[in-house]
């Protein structure tokens, strides 16, 4: 044979036959007696000797198996076992932990003692402190004095081998080329005030650490662990956190604030050359039914006789997008204190966008829609604010629900730092293995669900050409979904039921109506 898919085709050819073949003789347990003709037939001598001729070859490849392939297989069992194992397991997210202290903030620096001051003392105490002592007279990236004690760059060393950040060999400072949040305000150890350290940069913070190993909070977590009853500090890597870590962000609550995307169209609504049921019929099949811009076009000619191409739909949709982005954002809606958030991808161009959407299980209203390039602590922390930022007051029980991505711990970590509090629960994985999980995944579902419903209409449209595009079709997605959307769940209502809209309505008619008050909004 020259391949193994060989011998599995005629395998699988020889499984079939002799299924049809087992059909055919179970037919005889079904009837009382076999007619002469078929009896006939069967004991016909080129039939029998066939037949024996199958068994024996049978019983041929059933010793040759019990003989030669299954011992070889067995063998091999676990290593192939193994290796399966290692492919299907799930990669665990992240450990994130916080400490519950707060570090001390000062703006003023310590008070260090001078170079000359320290050489001094070290001489004092029977020690000189020497020049580094560099592999290969090797030379490090900074040139200067250290900004501490004043000591000179004989006596600092590349702290991290990168070339980023230094060490101090008289006062045992740390600090680097490139300015940081934390070096405009020193930031210290509650425990023991020493100044935290840059241990990771991280994409949206900084994971600073104090590096005191004489810290009252070190030689606690240490005693825990040598005495067995530290597996509350231990990581997912299998190491223990002992020392006492801070997180510094990157951004601010002004940042968060700023416009996600400025859309712009070149399409005056007012000045549209069809008629203004036309740009309501445009939006019904390109919005509430999913259809792609070319479809769209297509069923207007061919429905109803109006004649225009597949830009004029995209150029319109666009032009609509900026019109009630505002009004959709604004709009004082109903919410109660619990918001259930999800993160799904979809393809632009073949590289994969997110979509964090956070919406009120209950009333079903969408809060945070927008389109990211990319899945990190600064786009989650941005989705929760464009929620919160519906009510006038968050109230005391704010709860947001999420999965176990640690971007949602880092945003909970950011908004308590800036004063903004709320309980955040996550429902780990596709199985309840915790009261958390169990408690909260209907809610976690309902989230699920809204990302299946718009991927429905997603997967309509064909994809999008560029983020911009996305975002045009993600605001009039959610236009149509807080106010032109019935629910089931709703009783058959949309999830906004103030009245804005006449029941006997056609739904073009509502879009019209929902750009009307967009404009109004606008001009106000």
């Amino acid at each position: 044979m020259d391949s193994i898919t060989q011998i599995t085709d005629i395998l699988n050819s020889f499984s079939k036959s002799n299924f049809k073949f087992t059909q055919y003789i179970e037919f005889f347990n079904l009837i009382k007696e076999i007619p002469s003709s078929i009896s006939y037939r069967l004991n016909n001598i080129e039939f029998i000797t066939h037949l024996e001729q199958a068994k024996l070859h049978i019983e041929w490849l059933c010793n040759y198996f019990d003989d030669y392939i299954n011992p070889e297989l067995k063998k091999n069992y676990n290593k192939i076992a193994k290796t399966k194992s290692k492919k299907e397991s799930m990669v665990l997210y992240a450990d994130f932990s916080v400490d519950k202290k707060k570090p001390i903030f000062d703006t003023k620096k310590p008070e260090q003692m001078s170079f000359n001051d320290l050489i001094k003392q070290s001489l004092e105490q029977g020690k000189e402190i020497k020049p580094v002592k560099r592999r290969n007279n090797k030379l490090i990236a900074y040139k200067g004095l250290c900004p501490s004690c004043g000591a000179p760059d004989d006596y600092i060393y590349d702290n991290n081998g990168k070339g980023t950040q230094f060490k101090c060999k008289v006062c045992s400072s740390t600090f680097a080329l490139k300015k940081t949040s934390s070096d405009g305000i020193g930031i210290y150890c509650p425990y023991c005030r020493y100044k935290l350290d840059q241990h990771h940069d991280r994409n949206g913070y900084l994971v600073l650490r104090c590096p005191n190993y004489k810290c009252p909070n070190y030689l606690h977590n240490s005693k825990l662990v040598k005495e067995g009853k530290g597996e509350h500090l231990k990581t997912s890597s299998g190491e223990y956190l002992l020392h006492y870590h801070y997180r510094d962000f990157k951004f601010n609550l002004k940042d968060l604030a700023k416009p996600d995307n400025n859309i712009k169209t070149k399409v005056n609504l007012s000045n549209i050359a069809n008629h203004p049921k036309t740009l309501g019929l445009v939006l019904t099949y390109y919005v509430d039914y999913g259809l792609s811009s070319r479809k769209t076009s297509l069923i207007l000619w061919e429905v109803h006789g109006i004649k225009i191409s597949h830009q004029t739909v995209l150029n319109y949709a666009e032009a609509v997008a900026t019109h009630v982005k505002a009004f959709v954002d604004n709009y004082p809606y109903k919410l109660r204190s619990l918001l259930s958030g999800d993160e799904t991808y979809i393809k632009i161009r073949g590289k994969n966008h997110y979509v964090f959407f956070f919406s009120d299980p209950v009333t079903k209203v969408i809060t945070s829609y927008t389109i990211y390039g990319t899945r990190n602590t600064f786009d989650a922390c941005k989705a929760i604010h464009d929620s919160l930022s519906h009510y006038d007051t968050i109230p005391d029980d704010m709860t947001i629900i999420t999965d176990g991505n640690p971007i949602y711990n880092a945003a909970q970590l950011f908004f308590h730092i800036n004063g903004i509090d709320f309980d955040l629960h996550q429902v780990i994985g596709v199985k309840n293995l915790d009261e958390e999980s169990k408690k909260y995944r209907p809610y976690k579902q309902i989230e699920e669900r809204l990302n299946r419903t718009y991927k429905q209409n997603y997967y309509g449209t064909n994809g999008y050409d560029s983020l911009d595009g996305a975002n045009t079709y993600m605001i009039l997605y959610v236009a149509f979904f807080n106010f032109l959307r019935k629910h089931s769940t709703l009783g058959y209502k949309t999830p906004v039921n103030d009245g804005l809209f006449d029941e006997d309505m056609r739904i073009y008619d509502k879009w019209l109506k929902l750009i009307d008050l967009s404009n109004q909004y606008n001009m106000n």
